[in-house]
């Protein structure tokens, strides 16, 4: 019987000994830009995250939500910038199609025309920019305005299309056409994405000016300048005259939130990570149960190791999704500096590309958080008037003997709980180094089905269907986020060690 030829993605694990981030190509080259010029972790993880928002629109921006986990000479902190429900909001908002049909990531019963998840209706208020700017007052280095610089100049200089850009407009073409804003901003005159370097052909630049405005505004007058002055107005009046319920009053009583970080220990390590309406406390669930287990007592990748993870995730998934009311695009940033101060951010904008909806004349994609209720009334998770929603986001950090080690998170919906589990369990229990770590295949199990990256072996595959598992092979691409992406950093011997998902663009970047 003949075998097939597999394509097998790979990357090298990053060093350094005086900073790093992880990200994608162009933001991480804005965050070490930042450190260079002596800005701290915190600064050069807010200046990715605004970059990010300029060549990555599809997962976050400043437009969409965030949250971050900080360590700091023995200090924590974490920041909450999630999103709500407008205050003019009901239950019974939209209208259901009706008989069997289910859509979204939540698999609620599919709304007519997509109207919670796509469109002036499925707009909430973004929170990323409060949150970003509460965390700079508490520990950021550099002046606010200086963490936009990289971002202006890659929205106004613009930037080189690549091979993945192009793919990523083009799978979300149907949605961004929606608008025209958008479809203005995005695409070539026709409707078509921008090229990429072919050999043939060179690359096409895409040029925001709009957005470089709207980020010159919010460097120079700070977050009031969204969320009560002339930015957010322009804003508000566009949504809601596309048919939108946002107001002026959901933008001027928004506020972000400070707060503890949730802590435990596992294997000797302390682990902190986003607390709330987050993906945070499912990441402790599950990592309270693994730690009950010697999971070094098997070998890595193996059916009873994987056994063991995917039960204690899908135990940890049921306590989410009963006693929590309840993000598939989203970013992830990590950073660390020569004092070894540890930054995990995760920003997204809902959806792909958020609502789909660009505020006009401001280059602003906003986050379509109605997507996260259960479009049926009365039931624990139906949209309420300035209701926060619970979104995936669990940007983690890990001390050893209280001193900085690890940072990691993902993007990538409510895959992003189990993609840091398993990024923490191969380092702590299996000894991997963060490439490593990220890069393993990975399983998911939610209750109803395990998801298994196709790279684990069939005998593998076989044996976990032997103990009982309903087995879904998954495989993961370059664009196909069925594992989510997760990227980290490690301290080790005064050395920075990054690893980026081997699927996937992201990259660690130091110096």
């Amino acid at each position: 019987m003949g075998t097939r030829s597999e394509w097998l993605f790979a990357k090298t694990e990053a060093t350094a000994t005086s900073g790093m981030v992880t990200a994608d190509p162009l933001p991480a080259e804005a965050g070490v830009e930042i450190l260079r010029q002596g800005g701290n972790a915190l600064d050069a993880a807010l200046a990715t995250a605004f970059a990010l928002g300029v060549t990555s629109p599809i997962g976050s921006g400043l437009g969409g939500i965030a949250g971050l986990v900080i360590w700091r000479d023995g200090k924590t902190s974490a920041f909450d910038g999630s999103t709500r429900a407008p205050l003019a909001s009901r239950e019974d908002m939209f209208e259901l199609r009706g008989g069997d049909a289910r859509a979204g990531m939540y698999g609620w019963p599919a709304v007519k025309d997509d109207a919670n998840a796509e469109g002036p209706l499925s707009v909430s208020v973004p929170g990323a920019v409060a949150a970003y700017e509460l965390a700079h007052r508490r520990f950021g280095k550099l002046p606010w305005a200086r963490l936009f610089e990289p971002a202006i100049r890659l929205a106004r200089e613009g930037f080189l299309i690549d091979w993945y850009g192009t793919l990523i407009f083009g799978a979300f073409a149907s949605r961004l056409h929606k608008n025209p804003e958008a479809k203005r901003v995005y695409y070539r005159e026709g409707g078509a994405p921008y090229r990429p370097p072919t050999g043939f052909e060179p690359p096409e630049r895409l040029v925001q000016p709009e957005l470089a405005r709207s980020l010159e505004t919010i460097a120079r007058d700070g977050a009031k300048a969204l969320y009560r002055g002339d930015l957010g107005a322009a804003i508000v009046d566009d949504i809601r005259a596309l048919g939108g319920i946002l107001t002026r009053e959901d933008f001027s009583t928004y506020e972000a939130g400070e707060l503890a970080p949730l802590a435990l220990d596992y294997r000797g390590h302390r682990v902190l990570t986003l607390p709330g309406l987050s993906g945070g406390p499912t990441v402790a669930r599950t990592l309270e149960r693994l730690g009950r287990e010697d999971l070094r007592r098997w070998p890595q990748l193996g059916a009873e190791s994987l056994h063991r993870i995917a039960g204690a995730t899908r135990a940890a998934f049921g306590e989410r999704l009963s006693t929590m009311a309840d993000l598939p695009n989203t970013t992830h940033v990590n950073a660390v500096d020569g004092d070894r101060m540890l930054v995990s951010l995760t920003a997204t904008l809902g959806g792909g590309f958020g609502s789909a909806v660009m505020a006009r004349g401001t280059g602003m994609l906003i986050t379509n958080g109605t997507y996260w209720f259960d479009p049926r009334p009365d039931r624990p998770n139906s949209i309420a008037p300035g209701k926060r929603v619970l979104w995936a986001g669990a940007p983690t950090l890990v001390l050893r003997a209280d001193r900085p080690f690890l940072a990691c998170g993902a993007p990538g919906g409510r895959k992003i709980m189990s993609a840091v589990v398993q990024t923490i369990v191969n380092t702590l229990d299996y000894g991997d180094g963060p490439q490593d770590a990220t890069s393993r295949p990975r399983v998911h199990d939610e209750g109803e089905s395990l998801q298994v990256d196709s790279r684990i072996p069939e005998d593998v595959r076989a044996e976990l269907v032997r103990m009982g598992h309903e087995v879904e092979v998954k495989v993961e691409d370059v664009l196909a986020t069925y594992f989510a992406r997760p990227a980290a950093i490690m301290i080790e011997a005064g050395r920075l060690r990054g690893g980026t998902d081997g699927t996937k663009v992201g990259i660690a970047l130091g110096y």
